[in-house]
């Protein structure tokens, strides 16, 4: 799922995340950020251990785990994360526009006023909006999310 800022992309992904998982199917998604974030608080120990120095810290529960790396600049390998989520059924990458190799659905508000990325983005398939427009790629709206689900399971 690719598409700007508060365009309904988590909204997307979560509601494709539940259909997907309330017929049994193992869903994994995979979330860009084009920032730096921190999953992790002040005050907790794996904080203070991280902070510490650590290059790689793993918190885990026995219904939770947590896996960081910390580098200067960390070159995103999607083998690699392709691999850490093999038990997975279905894998939905949200963002990741520039990777060429992606099939893509775009994710539009009309409210947002922005061009659609898939004039200028290779591999959009579809586009999820709310707007009239004649777009020349299958298109969705938001709330249509069994039609997704499977146009996803026919194209991807």
């Amino acid at each position: 799922m690719i598409g700007w800022k508060n365009s309904g992309k988590t909204t997307l992904v979560s509601s494709l995340t539940n259909y997907y998982s309330k017929k049994g199917i193992k869903v994994g998604v995979v979330k860009h950020a084009h920032h730096n974030f921190d999953i992790d608080h002040e005050g907790t120990d794996s904080y203070k251990i991280r902070k510490s120095g650590a290059y790689k810290t793993t918190i885990a529960s026995n219904i939770r785990l947590a896996h960081m790396i910390e580098a200067e600049k960390l070159d995103i390998d999607i083998d690699k994360i392709m691999d850490m989520n093999k038990d997975c059924e279905i894998l939905i990458f949200e963002g990741f526009k520039n990777f060429k190799d992606f099939k893509k659905i775009e994710v539009s508000l009309k409210i947002n006023n922005k061009k659609e990325l898939y004039r200028d983005i290779a591999n959009v398939l579809a586009i999820v909006t709310d707007d009239d427009a004649d777009h020349k790629i299958p298109q969705f709206n938001h709330n249509q999310i069994e039609e997704i689900a499977k146009f996803l399971n026919n194209n991807i």
